[in-house]
């Protein structure tokens, strides 16, 4: 086997134990707050968009409307997001995070970024500024 795909065999290595070892963290968050990969990413969703609606999450999420209108269903209960109905039309309906939500994404990403800043903490920030000019190369290709 030649040198070149042996590295890349221990890169991949080395993102599945990235990889798990941050979906153990995120799972643990979620258990804490209850709430879902899914509901996380609704939450973030609704967040970069400031006003979503259903339809569109599903469409996002490649799934029903109804398995959409569960997800934030459980999301407005919880109070992390509101309905607002369009006053053009009121059969629109908008959902938007509430303040608690807000808190809520703030506080989770402060805790990832702790945490990733923990797992790269071996890196000189010389080290880590290349790592991530690495990782930018890469994906944009």
């Amino acid at each position: 086997m030649s040198t070149r795909i042996q590295l890349i065999e221990e890169i991949l290595h080395a993102f599945h134990a990235i990889r798990n070892i941050t979906k153990a963290k995120a799972a643990s968050l979620g258990h804490q707050n209850h709430i879902t990969h899914s509901q996380w990413f609704v939450l973030t969703m609704i967040e970069h968009f400031k006003k979503i609606s259903i339809k569109d999450i599903a469409e996002k999420l490649e799934m029903s409307s109804s398995a959409a209108t569960q997800l934030v269903d459980s999301l407005v209960q919880s109070g992390f997001v509101t309905r607002q109905e369009d006053p053009a039309d009121r059969r629109l309906v908008q959902l938007e995070l509430s303040l608690k939500g807000e808190r809520h994404i703030a506080a989770t990403k402060n805790k990832r970024i702790n945490e990733m800043a923990d797992m790269f903490e071996t890196l000189t920030d010389k080290e880590l500024q290349e790592f991530v000019r690495l990782f930018k190369k890469i994906i944009s290709r």
